[in-house]
């Protein structure tokens, strides 16, 4: 007896061996079960998951002694023939080899006649998406109103391919890519049975290599298995099939992480030696840098990416250790490599410059990069955020308290009389020792500070419109020095009547956004606390519209060049602050 390969061996005979499809078994056996079953069927997905063998399988549940039933027996006449491919109303056609309108019309003058053996008649058309566009147009009234005795079960790969109108006849069936778990399972299964001797390492490698295929995956192990005298190991498995051994994809990884560019190197130089392709270690590096970035950025990652469970748990180990912008950017680069490979004559070269840059500093500006600093740049100060912000609080009391300190001490040395000089303690006050033998002018800060002093020595509380006016000018320097928003406003007023140290500021009525805008806390705030540092004094400010309606005239804008005027300021001081001049001199002369 010919030998026969493992997938044709162990080729599923009921529902229940159907690896990795439970969402198309169990319907389907339900559907059996309440003999509910339709006309015509389309089964869709990769190559080896299983679309022929279950299609065999529905004909045998149809046609079985026992049909319809979810569980043939696979004993009887009818069941055995079906396996052996025998049995006269199952038909098994190729559609890539029949794809004609000549074969369609053929069978649709066969599927009239009754079933010679069975109960029900079934076509099964595997690659129905290369049917021509004739061939598919033959088919649809047959498959739109099949008789009774005849069911349709089409194949495929592409079901893009084939036309709404048959995908709209049909009950469509999606077959998926079966998981690395469960074909690393079926693996094992199948090589107790034949006595195979396979190392637990080697069986993820063989799954991976199939992509989701089991078929094949069993032929590969059965490839292997001639090739080792039934013996297999890892690294028989990566020398016979080329592909990389996730260990060495996650050394690269570390190396990468680490930025180490010498060891980059000795790996590529170890990789060529042991007879790795670079092309081929390339496209395993791009699928598991994949995985990575999946892992990072999925939350069913673990059903997305097909590994064991113990290779998935590394892999997320080490995704925690890159950027998702890094991972991107190292796609990007290896498929321009992958590409390069191609045409490149030296492989290892461009293998190895393509790691460099990896390992390298980022020296790309794109918009993703940016952004990916900033949040990393936000990380690291939302943790430190908190203590920055105590730490300045701390620097403001400290220099308040030395301010206050030092307006003390100047205040008991001017009371006491003493011509006694001060010592300066440190060198702020040694700088302003040196700045008072140079003529200056006063500023409205300092106006403000000495006025402040003499009230406090006389009790005055209360403020009158003149004076109010005469400081005015200073005033608007100070806001205009500011914050020029708000000094615009108040260009469009003047100081009016007062009373227990309220000011009132007057607007002409076509200003009354001004008005309002001046109203709102925030400012009304900030023009108070310029009038205090100037004036010396707190008081409170209410803005009023001109019942007269005329236009305001400011006397600031024709002062506005006065305010820093020396003999303006000397006279501002002798009439508000009853100050005297002791000592006439020109100032800028020596």
């Amino acid at each position: 007896m010919s030998y026969i390969s493992l997938y044709r061996k162990y080729r599923p005979q009921t529902l229940e061996e159907v690896v990795g499809q439970k969402h198309i078994t169990h319907t389907l056996s339900n559907a059996i079960k309440q003999k509910k079953i339709s006309h015509a069927y389309l089964f869709c997905g990769p190559r080896g998951t299983g679309k022929t063998s279950v299609a065999k399988i529905l004909a045998k549940a149809l046609n079985c002694k026992d049909a319809p039933t979810p569980t043939p027996c696979n004993k009887c006449d009818a069941c055995n023939q079906i396996n052996k491919g025998s049995f006269l109303d199952v038909l098994e056609i190729d559609a890539a080899s029949n794809r004609g309108i000549d074969e369609i019309r053929d069978l649709r003058e066969k599927i009239r006649f009754m079933p010679t053996e069975g109960k029900i008649k079934v076509y099964i058309i595997d690659e129905v998406h290369m049917l021509t566009a004739e061939a598919f147009n033959a088919l649809l009234k047959t498959l739109e109103e099949p008789p009774s005795h005849v069911i349709f079960v089409l194949a495929t790969t592409e079901p893009h391919k084939v036309l709404p109108t048959i995908l709209s006849r049909c009950q469509r069936f999606d077959f998926k890519r079966i998981l690395v778990s469960d074909m690393v399972a079926r693996l094992s299964e199948i090589a107790k049975e034949e006595a195979i001797s396979i190392e637990e390492e080697a069986l993820p490698l063989i799954a991976r290599h199939a992509q989701g295929s089991l078929r094949d995956a069993l032929g590969t192990m059965d490839q292997l298995a001639s090739f080792t005298g039934k013996k297999i190991v890892a690294d028989d498995v990566v020398a016979l099939l080329g592909m990389t051994h996730m260990k060495i994809l996650f050394d690269v990884m570390e190396i990468l992480l680490k930025k180490d560019t010498a060891s980059i190197f000795e790996f590529v130089d170890n990789l060529v030696e042991r007879g790795r392709d670079p092309r081929q270690f390339t496209k395993d590096l791009i699928e598991y840098i994949r995985a990575l970035f999946v892992i990072k950025n999925s939350k069913t990652a673990n059903e997305i990416i097909n590994v064991t469970p113990e290779v998935f748990a590394q892999m997320e180990t080490q995704a925690v250790n890159f950027e998702g912008f890094e991972l991107m950017r190292f796609l990007d680069i290896l498929g321009v490599v992958h590409n390069q490979m191609g045409w490149n004559p030296d492989a290892r070269l461009v293998l190895e410059m393509a790691l460099v840059k990896l390992a390298g500093p980022e020296t790309n500006l794109s918009l993703e990069r940016l952004l990916g600093r900033v949040e990393e740049l936000e990380r690291q100060i939302e943790g430190q955020g908190m203590a920055a912000i105590k730490t300045n609080e701390a620097k403001k009391e400290v220099a308040v308290q030395d301010t206050v300190k030092r307006s003390k001490k100047i205040e008991e040395t001017e009371r006491k009389g003493s011509s006694e000089r001060v010592e300066p303690k440190n060198d702020d006050e040694k700088l302003g020792e040196e700045k008072d033998d140079k003529p200056c002018l006063p500023t409205g800060a300092a106006i403000g500070r000495e006025a402040k002093r003499l009230r406090a020595g006389t009790g005055e509380t209360a403020v009158d419109v003149n004076k109010v006016k005469r400081i005015w000018p200073l005033v608007l320097d100070k806001v205009k020095k500011k914050s020029m928003s708000i000094y615009a406003l108040l260009m469009e007023c003047r100081p009016a009547e007062d009373g227990d140290s309220c000011v009132v500021l007057k607007f002409n009525q076509g200003a009354r956004f001004h008005k309002g805008e001046i109203e709102k806390s925030k400012n009304l705030m900030f023009v108070q606390e310029c009038f205090e540092e100037v004036l010396g004094l707190k008081v409170l400010i209410r803005c009023v519209l001109d019942e007269e309606g005329g236009p305001i005239q400011n006397e600031t804008e024709e002062k506005e060049d006065e305010v820093l005027d020396g003999e303006n300021i000397i006279e501002l001081m002798q009439r508000d602050f009853d100050a005297e001049i002791t000592e006439e001199s020109n100032l800028g002369e020596e």
